[in-house]
């Protein structure tokens, strides 16, 4: 398994700690697009361009992975929705695990949803505030 690992990273041309950014801001940005594209399907009034947008950064930086510094900065908001929404659920899965009662389940969710949720209503098609402003 090492060996492989040093196999790719060579054939990358990446170190570690560069690889590792690459393939996290990848995988957040994934996640992102997914994430906008499902929320779209239930209400069609938010992320109207989201997926596509972050898609297209996807393939930007697929095709030039120094582009990574202009890319993070471009979805700063939609990679912070990805993260909050992994905390919040990572913060309840004990409750709804463990046997605790159903109002601190409930109570506990919302409240931690409520961070991903505001940063959804205010910023309906999570774009950076440059992007917002051109």
């Amino acid at each position: 398994m090492i060996g492989q690992s040093r196999a790719h990273l060579r054939s990358a041309g990446e170190g570690y700690w560069q690889h590792f950014r690459f393939a996290t801001t990848f995988g957040l940005l994934a996640m992102a697009a997914g994430f906008a594209a499902i929320l779209h399907a239930f209400i069609p009034g938010v992320c109207t361009s989201t997926a596509s947008r972050i898609i297209r950064h996807l393939g930007n930086l697929l095709e030039d992975r120094s582009k990574i510094d202009a890319i993070e900065n471009e979805a700063v908001e939609a990679r912070a929705f990805v993260m909050l929404l992994l905390l919040a659920t990572a913060a309840v899965a004990p409750l709804w695990i463990l046997d605790a009662p159903n109002a601190l389940r409930i109570a506990y969710t919302v409240l931690a949803f409520a961070l991903p949720a505001a940063l959804m209503i205010s910023n309906p098609e999570l774009i950076t505030s440059e992007e917002h402003a051109a």
